[in-house]
């Protein structure tokens, strides 16, 4: 073993530099071009990175994303799904945000693969039907993940793929410092357990669950 300390923060700057021109979109450029100030907290690059690579394993056809936001996270599964003829449904619950998000999708020529359902996504999640997606993407509010959790798995074939983002909320404070978000994802990081799949959590970003249903 090396006796050299390994800094995380080198080590990402490093893969940002050796990626910077493969990564399209980028996360700064797409902010960028969407002109918006305040906005809920997208994906980081290399969690995007994660998630084109995943897609070209699993070629979906059809995946579920909860949450929004300016759509990058919907975007990068919109150009995953489309080399297979796929296509991404999307729930937002902020009205406001869908113009801009339908503006972007459009710039990065995946308008065709997206579909905007705007609503409570606990509300129109608990409507859909059973073993619907090869991949749900779960990044809506975090005090909702334990609550949508079953459907969330449900909702998924069996063998499809379930990324979840911020699952490390809880390892960033101190238990008696945490929130209700931090309650929540802890809980739901436990109760995933229960589940019939097999799982893992990355430290990417503020945390990438991946699990798989068995």
């Amino acid at each position: 073993m090396s006796e050299v300390p390994f800094d995380c923060q080198e080590a990402w700057d490093y893969i940002d530099e050796i990626y910077k021109d493969k990564d399209k979109p980028r996360l700064k450029e797409y902010i960028e071009a969407t002109g918006l100030d305040s906005f809920g907290p997208p994906i980081e690059d290399e969690m995007s990175r994660l998630f084109k690579l995943l897609l070209s394993l699993v070629r979906p056809k059809r995946i579920l994303e909860i949450g929004m936001s300016i759509g990058f996270s919907t975007t990068t599964l919109a150009l995953g799904a489309k080399r297979f003829g796929g296509t991404v449904t999307t729930i937002e619950i902020d009205e406001s945000i869908v113009e801009v998000a339908r503006k972007a999708f459009e710039r990065e020529g995946v308008s065709d693969n997206v579909e905007i359902i705007v609503g409570d996504a606990n509300e129109v999640l608990a409507e859909m039907k059973s073993e619907t997606f090869d991949v749900v993407f779960q990044d809506s509010t975090k005090r909702g993940y334990p609550i949508m959790l079953e459907d969330c798995i449900r909702v998924l074939k069996k063998g499809g793929l379930f990324l979840v983002d911020d699952s490390l909320f809880p390892a960033i404070r101190h238990p008696d410092e945490w929130n209700d978000s931090d309650r929540a994802i802890d809980k739901f990081n436990r109760e995933l357990l229960k589940f019939n799949v097999e799982s893992t959590i990355l430290p990417i970003g503020e945390g990438c669950t991946i699990a798989v249903k068995l």
